[in-house]
This record gives structure tokens, C-alpha cells and sequence, in this order.
């Protein structure tokens, strides 16, 4: 009794760790979606569609109450969540650092395919985290930047 017990808290624990992150929501700058741009389609027909993001992050002096004195992106997390009602969440990175001109700029496969129940609309999320400069130590500030309406298609294979 006690395996089924740890079985269920282990389930119960695994899909808690598969929410949507916490969002610290606090007035400052952020960084811009460039690309996609709401509206945009990535369709994967034939199996090989790419979904492209390019992010343009901040390394600006910032003050708040917290005592922050400069801000700079230090990685972003994106993820489709659907529209269809059921509010499912499909990771597509996680953690993803800019580079040294302070942009990400990255292609993913797109995840469903041809006649996938998963096709149609999505909010393409992107979760920034800088990380917030203080006379003491560095303290994340992590916020939703952008979630654009996309849409997933694909057709048969040609």
C-alpha cells in the first residue's frame, strides 16, 4: 500500500513540475520579440518545419526599491500554451542564455505534425529572466515578456 501511495505523490509531483513557471511581475525594462511576429504560422509540413524566435534582450542601468542598479537578460524559457480551452503547455527551451550582442536567436522543430490533434492556435510565451545588479549579491527578476497568437499547421507529405 505504501508503493501506491509514493506512486501517486511521485505522479502527483512530476505534473506539478510541468506548470507554467511563477511570474514575478515588476515594473522595467524588457527585452523585444523581433521574430515571430503575432499572427505568424509555423507549418510543418512533411515533418521538417522549423519554428524561428530571435530575442533582443536588455543590459540597461534600472533602480528600484529592491536597491537594483542595472539589469541585464541573463536567459529566456519558451513554450506554446494552446488556445483550444484546455490551457496545455508544450516546452520548446528552457534556459536559453543570448549571445554576446544580447540576442537569442533560435529555430525549433515544430512539435506536432500532419492530422496531430495538437495542430491550431497557440500563444507563443516567452518568460524572461534577468538578472538584477545590486551592492550585494545579483537577484533574478523573472517576468512574461511576449506571448504572440501563432498557429501550427502541416499538411501531407508532398
Amino acid at each position: 500500500m505504501q508503493i501506491a501511495g509514493f506512486t501517486a505523490l511521485a505522479l502527483f509531483l512530476s505534473g506539478c513540475a510541468m506548470a507554467a513557471p511563477a511570474v514575478e511581475r515588476q515594473a522595467g525594462p524588457s527585452g523585444t520579440l523581433v521574430q515571430p511576429q503575432g499572427g505568424a504560422d509555423w507549418d510543418n509540413t512533411g515533418g521538417f518545419g522549423l519554428g524561428h524566435v530571435v530575442y533582443e534582450g536588455v543590459d540597461q542601468d534600472f533602480t528600484n526599491s529592491q536597491g537594483v542598479t542595472h539589469v541585464k537578460t541573463h536567459h529566456i524559457d519558451i513554450y506554446l500554451e494552446s488556445q483550444d480551452g484546455s490551457n496545455t503547455i508544450t516546452y520548446l527551451a528552457k534556459g536559453i542564455a543570448p549571445n554576446s550582442d544580447n540576442v537569442v536567436d533560435e529555430q525549433f522543430l515544430v512539435p506536432f505534425g500532419y492530422e496531430s490533434p495538437e495542430l491550431g492556435s497557440y500563444q507563443l510565451v516567452i518568460i524572461e529572466t534577468q538578472e538584477g545588479f545590486t551592492p550585494g549579491f545579483p537577484i533574478p527578476i523573472t517576468f512574461q515578456a511576449a506571448a504572440p497568437a501563432i498557429s501550427i499547421s502541416a499538411g501531407p507529405t508532398p
